[in-house]
């Protein structure tokens, strides 16, 4: 017994001594190599909208320096920009290719589309510009789906990414505006709604929808002296469609009052000033299921655990490539009893709205 006893201790002392002794012949090393060895990978992103003339693709390098400061590239623009890539598109109608384009590789800064500043490098915005209209799918007269499928490929390296987006529908308005644009109303009495209601488009998978209202001030002292100013009012934001089959109604109401009481808390009183109400825009912003996935995965969380997981749909490669449809109506009218609100509600009329 008890010298079974003793060996088990002298073991047990002789691989503690072991330990010790490999711990001091790697403390000489310190040193570690983290960056495992480079591999090319190239950042894609894309939202094809079909109700836009223009569309515009940002493809970037991921890149990794092992020998330096990271921190020193973020400014250099070949950092984060590759050299002209070959980038094309195949169209596909309900699974059959009918087109193949080839997009325009431009300046962004030379057709007013500026780079957000920050860390990184942000002149010359290369962009890869598609000129031709991106078809939106559709479920009348008869269902048809179009697929975009890209190919970014690199020709000193031959490296290849690829992805492919279903592109959006028409959303069709039915209320407040419709097609046939006539005046806007908000009312603000007490127990009446604005009635919101559209016909959802193909491959949407949630809305967003807002009114911007557009408003003149002039300084009383100086009348050539004015700005033109708006307020957005946010109706709703990621509301879930019904299906991706598109065409479903849908329709809600909310008290017109809200309006008012936005426009309350968010301008200035100023008795030096008076207002004038110009027009609003409605907008509806539909998203094609990728960038949905995309933008809930991204929602900043509130819980403990901050890490999220990391989304892309792009094959061989990181981003986002995905579609969206912006129905957008300009400049709609302001009814003569919505101005008359706006000049007596108990709401706005510190804010010398004149008709």
């Amino acid at each position: 017994m008890h010298k079974t006893k003793f060996n088990f201790y002298k073991i047990n002392n002789s691989l503690l001594f072991l330990f010790l002794i490999s711990l001091l012949i790697n403390s000489c090393k310190n040193e570690i190599d983290v960056a495992a060895p480079w591999k090319e990978t190239i950042i894609v992103y894309g939202l094809l909208d079909p109700a836009s003339p223009e569309n515009y693709i940002r493809i970037q390098k991921a890149y990794l320096d092992p020998q330096g400061n990271a921190y020193k590239f973020t400014g250099v623009n070949d950092s984060i920009y590759s050299y002209k890539l070959d980038v094309k598109l195949y169209v596909k109608r309900n699974g059959n290719i009918i087109d193949t384009i080839f997009p325009e590789y431009i300046n962004g800064d030379l057709e007013g589309i500026k780079k957000d500043t920050g860390l990184f490098s942000n002149s010359p915005n290369y962009l890869y510009k598609i000129n031709q209209p991106i078809k939106a799918s559709a479920l009348s007269p008869n269902p048809e789906d179009y697929t975009y499928n890209i190919e970014v490929k690199d020709p000193k390296t031959g490296y290849i990414c690829t992805s492919s987006t279903i592109t959006t529908g028409y959303l069709e308005p039915l209320s407040p505006v419709t097609n046939n644009i006539t005046p806007i109303t908000i009312n603000s009495k007490p127990g009446t709604y604005l009635t919101i209601g559209y016909r959802e488009g193909r491959n949407v998978k949630s809305y967003d929808m807002k009114i911007r209202f557009w408003y003149r001030e002039y300084n009383k002292n100086s009348p050539s002296d004015s700005q033109t100013q708006f307020v957005d009012w946010i109706l709703f934001k990621n509301r879930l469609t019904s299906s991706l089959r598109g065409y479903e109604l849908k329709t809600n109401s909310i008290e017109g009052f809200i309006f008012y009481e936005l426009l309350q808390y968010t301008i200035a009183p100023n008795q030096d000033i008076n207002r004038k109400a110009l027009y609003c825009d409605v907008e509806y912003y539909g998203v094609g299921e990728d960038l949905y996935t995309y933008i809930q995965v991204n929602i900043p969380s509130i819980g403990i655990i901050q890490k999220k997981p990391e989304y892309t749909n792009i094959t061989n490669g990181l981003g986002l490539f995905s579609s969206r449809y912006i129905t957008a109506f300009r400049k709609i009218p302001i009814s003569a009893e919505m101005k008359s609100q706006l000049q007596n509600s108990n709401y706005t009329k510190t804010l010398n709205f004149k008709p």
